[in-house]
């Protein structure tokens, strides 16, 4: 498969070649969107399959905001994407004309955040290609909602429910922190989720007792935290008890449910090497890849006999810790 095949826009070549003579549409969902097929069909029939339509649940920036990098900064409202969990849709034209423009202009080698909004923007092209067209019938409301009376589609959001929720004491929480944030950031960790953890530490690039916190040896870098993060598995492998099956590393401004992430945890096997997170991607239009995002929190399984720790260069800092 395609490394960047979750980011979509390089599959609409493929698309175009076995559905552009045959179909109508394309409609994309989240593996949760529960799908009305008939209203779909009926909502899909409104509009005019022979003209470049980009369909769905309008969703839009009430302040301009960084992952978006302050698009539409003197008036965010007014750039509509398309919510993944309500499901979207593109008119076959519109899919052909985008395989054209990546055929010819492939994709620039960057990085995907928030996926429905850059998708969006491609679409947009400057103005040059078609808004986001807001389909009511497009929804996120329960199946059984009476608000779902008139939706094509719905969402379910539950967590399921895989068995007993892992115990706090099989989960090792490490905060990665440095010292500019440690009168801030660590005092609302403090107040809020710290006491529902019953593995924790904070992870500096000073030693505060105060707080307490532990001196990794890795200097701070404002972009790229790769030497950090490995220094954090290698002293979890070196220093924790070799039964905590989970290490989670979160950044310090990251908020977390305990209780949700045992029974979320109770879904894998940590016998299994298991990596769980908040997908971002670089340069995946170019051969790039994929990788966690520090702020939505990594769930990693670790053991002392694992031997997948071995020195190497990081991107972002001078030596690291690379998983091979």
């Amino acid at each position: 498969g395609h490394e960047g095949a979750w980011t979509i826009l390089p599959l609409m070549k493929d698309f175009s070649v076995a559905y552009g003579r045959n179909s109508s549409w394309i409609f994309f969902c989240e593996e949760d969107t529960r799908i009305q097929v008939v209203k779909l069909l009926e909502t899909l029939g409104r509009f005019d399959g022979s003209k470049e339509w980009f369909l769905g649940k309008a969703l839009y920036d009430e302040e301009s905001t960084i992952i978006h990098h302050y698009a539409f900064a003197e008036n965010p409202t007014v750039f509509k994407f398309p919510d993944f969990a309500a499901g979207w849709a593109l008119s076959i034209p519109l899919v052909n004309k985008l395989a054209k423009k990546l055929k010819s202009e492939p994709l620039k080698s960057d990085f995907t955040i928030d996926l429905k909004h850059e998708i969006a923007l491609y679409i947009w092209q400057k103005g040059e290609g078609p808004h986001l067209s807001s389909v009511p019938e497009f929804c996120t409301d329960d199946v059984n909602s009476h608000k779902a009376d008139h939706c094509a589609t719905t969402f379910s959001n539950f967590l399921p429910l895989c068995g007993e929720p892992v115990k706090k004491e099989d989960i090792f929480v490490a905060v990665k922190t440095c010292q500019k944030f440690h009168g801030d950031r660590i005092p609302v960790v403090k107040q809020t989720w710290e006491r529902e953890a019953a593995l924790i530490e904070y992870y500096s690039d000073y030693a505060d007792i105060s707080i307490p916190t532990i001196d990794l040896g890795v200097p701070n870098t404002d972009r790229g935290h790769c030497g950090k993060t490995f220094a954090i598995l290698e002293r979890f492998l070196n220093h924790s008890s070799p039964r905590t099956p989970w290490l989670v590393i979160v950044d310090d401004d990251t908020l977390i449910s305990i209780f949700r992430l045992q029974k979320l945890l109770s879904c894998y096997d940590p016998n299994e090497p298991v990596f769980l997170g908040e997908r971002y991607g670089y340069g995946l239009g170019t051969g790039g890849y994929s990788y966690i995002t520090g702020g939505g929190g990594h769930d990693q399984w670790t053991t002392r006999k694992a031997t997948f720790l071995t020195k190497s260069q990081c991107p972002s800092t001078s030596i690291g810790i690379s998983i091979q």
